[in-house]
């Protein structure tokens, strides 16, 4: 599934204010000078008016949830111990290039860089990306579903997992020019430390 995007939004009292007609399960915009929004059908999430917005129609499901940025903690984190690390025959025990997740998700995820493989990452603001899929992750991309892009510093993001997007993958450049390539990582309490390509 490939995220489609509309036209920057004014305000986050105008992307509520869009109709059922004018969303659609990961449909992304950006509202100016605040951040990018997609929306998840599937949510139930509470709403904050920050990182999750409630549309003015009020539905019992479908939520504008806030991608990239910063911050979270306490309940609003991810549990990388609901799941399993997968695409390990590259990595060093106890790592992998994947996470897949038993029960739906939604909260923070921090991603650490190690200090091993820092020097590989390519410096620069959208060297890191995370992204969630409909299958297991391939070398075709076919079904990956980009979420955001960190600097090469990492960061945290916001994440919404469920039944049809269960896979998690962490992925980071080497070069400028260089696609993003899959990193071997450890999945412990809401942190993906990257350790190794």
């Amino acid at each position: 599934m490939t995220i489609q995007t509309g036209y920057a939004i004014a305000s986050i009292a105008a992307l509520k204010a869009l109709t059922s007609s004018q969303r659609a399960d990961s449909y992304a915009r950006i509202v100016k000078s605040v951040a990018w929004y997609i929306f998840d059908a599937s949510s139930a999430a509470t709403a904050d008016d920050d990182l999750v917005l409630l549309p003015n129609d009020n539905p019992s499901t479908g939520r504008w949830i806030k991608i990239g940025g910063s911050g979270g903690g306490g309940s609003d984190n991810i549990n990388f111990t609901a799941g399993s690390i997968i695409c390990t025959s590259s990595c060093s025990s106890g790592a992998g290039k994947a996470f897949h997740f038993d029960s739906p998700q939604s909260g923070f995820i921090e991603v650490a860089v190690d200090s091993a493989i820092a020097p590989y990452i390519y410096v620069g603001n959208r060297s890191i990306q995370v992204s969630l899929w409909t299958q297991e992750p391939n070398t075709d991309m076919t079904g990956r579903q980009f979420i955001a892009e960190l600097p090469n510093t990492g960061g945290s993001v916001f994440i919404a997992t469920d039944d049809y997007r269960p896979w998690l993958t962490v992925q980071a450049k080497t070069g400028n020019t260089n696609p993003q390539d899959g990193v071997c990582s450890t999945f412990s309490g809401n942190t993906v430390t990257l350790i190794a390509f």
